[in-house]
């Protein structure tokens, strides 16, 4: 019996002392240049791939694959065990925005959200009054829509803004006759459609 544990115990060891080694093939199948960084064996690097470009990267132990550029919104990646492949985000959110108040201009401010009708990246995008359909690669919530605040009019001889936001919550500012007519404006998303109403 001893004999018999000591067996199982010295199989066990060897085993604990196994390293997994391997290569994983990295393939680039987007249209932008990726930014990666590889990281096996407490050891890291950043590796750069074309466009219709693959690597194969060897790791010992453990690997890593974390893009860093562009961001990760604008990609889809998939995995098996021999490789990752990186393709553009073609899986993109499509609302329909009823815009009952002006002119508006949403601002992607650094979140790689927005996308125009060919699902390129825009850092703005134009909301006339009315009905407009529109393309994120996230999902949209009150909390990611920006409002460019840059429009202004005069009224008398101060400047106002169109829109500000004070608070979290957004309101229109107009020229009524030369009075200042100040309104909150509600945003409502449900089920692919955003309605803007003051």
């Amino acid at each position: 019996m001893k004999r018999f544990v000591l067996i199982v115990l010295c199989a066990m060891l060897l085993a604990c002392g196994k390293k997994e080694k391997g290569v994983i093939s990295v393939e680039n199948k987007s249209s932008h240049v990726i930014k990666f960084e590889f990281a096996q064996n407490y050891e890291s690097k950043i590796i750069t791939l074309q466009p219709t470009k693959s690597i194969d990267c060897a790791w010992e132990r453990y690997f890593h694959c974390i893009i860093q550029e562009p961001n990760i919104n604008l990609l889809r990646k998939q995995k098996t065990k021999e490789k990752i492949t990186i393709f553009d985000n073609d899986q993109l959110n499509s609302y329909t925005v009823i815009n009952g108040v002006c002119n508006l201009t949403i601002l992607d401010a650094g979140q790689f959200l927005l996308a125009d009708s060919s699902n390129a990246h825009i850092t703005s995008l134009p909301l006339a009054q009315g009905t407009t359909n529109i393309k994120t690669f996230k999902p949209l919530s009150f909390k990611n829509i920006i409002f460019d605040e840059s429009p202004t009019f005069n009224i008398g001889s101060l400047t106002y803004k169109q829109i500000e936001k004070i608070e979290n919550v957004y309101y229109l500012n107009e020229n009524n006759s030369g009075n200042l007519i100040t309104t909150r404006l509600n945003i409502i998303i449900n089920n692919g459609t955003i309605k803007i109403t003051k």
